[in-house]
């Protein structure tokens, strides 16, 4: 009797546990289509149509428009960003407005307005697009958390611009021939930042603009390694109006104007495994900044591994190398460990005693199509239907225990 009773209300387990995964309806992301072949003729109404989450294709053609998202959603080019333009309606405001978290536009050239694409939220994505003919680029005001991927932004006032706005991440961008806007925007510079701290700028081309390849202002603990930034028209790049403890390393300073850095009123921002070639002038002002490493790296030097404070490479610097380590006997200018050969000659480094990961290995760590983590939490955390299945097997197994010890 008490295994028939036991029988008995495994069953109505197990029917109360269908019945409730019946009732939750999945709620699966729609897709809306623009263009030829669409039910949209403009991205906005698609926008308008959509509900948090859905993705929106986009069809080859140039559209004019301004357009504000307002909610999560995708939006994606189905042939990528020369067959897909998106052109401002009104030039004085931003083709692309992300009012909203979670967007990410991909695939488009964007062109005509007082901002190309402008971010306002937290973890938004910018990928694969032609950002041009903009007085800004790419605008960032109070936007945190959001990244800026493989997007060519030549052309325009300013490359990037960040006005309060800190911990995006800046990766493999050409923000190049960037000419100025007039008014606010009169100078230019490739990546413009203003109380913005603790970015990230990883391989990006910050050349031929007609100023500055880099500003900071008021900017604090930004990384930026593995960039490009020459024959800008003045300073390779300049800190001002205390812009401290920004750390700088395999980088490129190349036939800039005037100087490859100007520091001003700025300090404990710290250089070493920067290659400077062809600069008239290294370091315009060094005073309370670190022109070499602050603790000693090991690195390979020839084949062999070595320990020591590193500096950065000069072009026009000839010194003696006598314990054959790679670092010059004496110094040169503020930099204490100048080194004999450019930064491609000493591979990877770690930091000693305690060894950390290379600036190399982090910024490869990096997730450019910000996706993998979300699905590995989505494998990891089961869902409501992974549960219920979980719980009709272990009821299974019990019901077939019952079954065979009644027979038995």
């Amino acid at each position: 009797m008490k295994a028939e009773k036991l029988l008995q209300l495994v069953i109505v387990s197990i029917v109360l546990a269908a019945c409730v995964s019946a009732a939750v309806t999945r709620v699966s992301a729609s897709e809306f289509k623009v263009g030829a072949g669409g039910k949209y003729s403009t991205i906005s109404a698609a926008v308008k149509a959509a509900n948090a989450g859905d993705t929106i294709l986009v069809s080859p053609g140039t559209y004019v428009e301004n357009v504000a998202v307002d909610k999560p959603l995708k939006i994606v080019s189905t042939n990528g960003a020369q067959a897909t333009v998106v052109k401002a309606s009104d030039a004085s405001k931003a083709v692309f407005l992300l009012g909203s978290t979670e967007i990410t536009l991909q695939g488009f050239t964007v062109t005509g307005g007082n901002k190309g694409v402008a971010f306002g939220q937290t973890n938004c994505i910018l990928t694969q697009c032609v950002v041009n003919g903009n007085v800004f680029g790419v605008y960032l005001a109070r936007a945190t958390s959001n990244q800026v991927s493989n997007n060519n932004l030549n052309g325009n006032g300013f490359g990037i611009y960040l006005d309060s706005s800190s911990g995006n991440k800046l990766l493999n961008n050409s923000a190049s021939n960037e000419k100025g806007g007039g008014g606010g925007a009169s100078l230019s510079d490739g990546i413009y930042m203003f109380n913005s701290d603790a970015n990230s700028v990883i391989r990006c081309d910050l050349s031929n603009n007609n100023n500055f390849g880099l500003s900071l202002y008021n900017s604090k603990n930004n990384v930026f390694t593995n960039n490009t930034i020459s024959s800008n028209a003045q300073y390779g790049i300049r800190l001002r109006d205390s812009s401290d403890n920004n750390r700088f390393s395999y980088n490129v300073f190349k036939a800039n104007g005037e100087n490859g850095v100007l520091i001003g009123d700025s300090r404990d921002n710290t250089f070493y495994f920067n290659n400077f070639v062809d600069e008239k002038s290294h370091f315009y002002t060094q005073q309370n900044n670190n022109i070499y490493s602050t603790k000693k790296l090991n690195y390979m030097y020839n084949g062999n591994p070595f320990s020591s404070f590193v500096g950065n490479y000069y072009s026009n610097y000839v010194g003696t190398d006598s314990d054959g380590n790679g670092i010059a006997d004496s110094s040169f200018g503020g930099d204490k460990y100048p080194l004999i050969k450019p930064i491609e000659n000493y591979g990877s480094i770690q930091a000693t005693p305690t060894p950390t990961p290379t600036l190399t290995s982090m910024s490869s760590t990096i997730d450019e199509n910000a996706t993998a983590t979300a699905a590995a939490q989505r494998v990891l955390t089961p869902g409501f239907e992974a549960m219920t299945a979980i719980l009709g097997l272990l009821l299974t197994a019990i019901i077939a225990a019952m079954l065979k010890k009644r027979t038995s």
